[in-house]
């Protein structure tokens, strides 16, 4: 039985609440070698650090993520909005990047958006603290140890 070598993923989140955004970051500490985390508060923010806008212009520090967690209910630039703006708008190669939607709403209308825009994953937040945990464990788990995401390459700066 072969070991699978862990390769390290980015992930982005986009996140305007501190609560869930610690909350997911405790939670992903576990798997601490294996992803890289970086965090920004709006969809526009998520927009600018795709684009490699201003301070993320370094991709040293500011990485192509491999997978985006992206909350719904954002001011400025909500989930939906980055979304349709990521699948349609960025550059072509960014378009693969798996997204897990992450919502306190499970209103089947905005899942069913969710999808339709192009989201990979939709999951309602849930209340519990431990619950939550173990639901980000999982989402990381799969991730990191079981799928496999593209490999996006930043252009070259010329």
């Amino acid at each position: 039985m072969s070991m699978k070598v862990t390769k390290t993923k980015t992930f982005l989140h986009a996140e305007d609440d501190p609560n869930d955004a610690e909350f997911v970051e405790s939670a992903l500490k576990q798997f601490s070698g294996s992803i890289k985390l970086r965090s920004v508060r709006d969809g526009v923010f998520a927009k600018h650090y795709m684009q490699g806008h201003g301070k993320y212009a370094d991709r040293e520090l500011h990485p192509l993520p491999d997978v985006i967690l992206l909350d719904l209910k954002m001011p400025r630039l909500d989930g939906f909005e980055f979304l349709a703006w990521l699948r349609t708008q960025s550059p072509a190669g960014q378009r693969l990047i798996p997204v897990v939607m992450m919502s306190s709403s499970g209103i089947i209308e905005d899942v069913q958006r969710a999808y339709a825009l192009g989201a990979n994953s939709y999951l309602v937040k849930p209340m519990d603290a431990s619950k939550f945990d173990e639901c980000v464990n999982t989402l990381a788990a799969y991730w990191t140890l079981h799928a496999e995401t593209p490999e996006i390459r930043s252009p070259c700066n010329l």
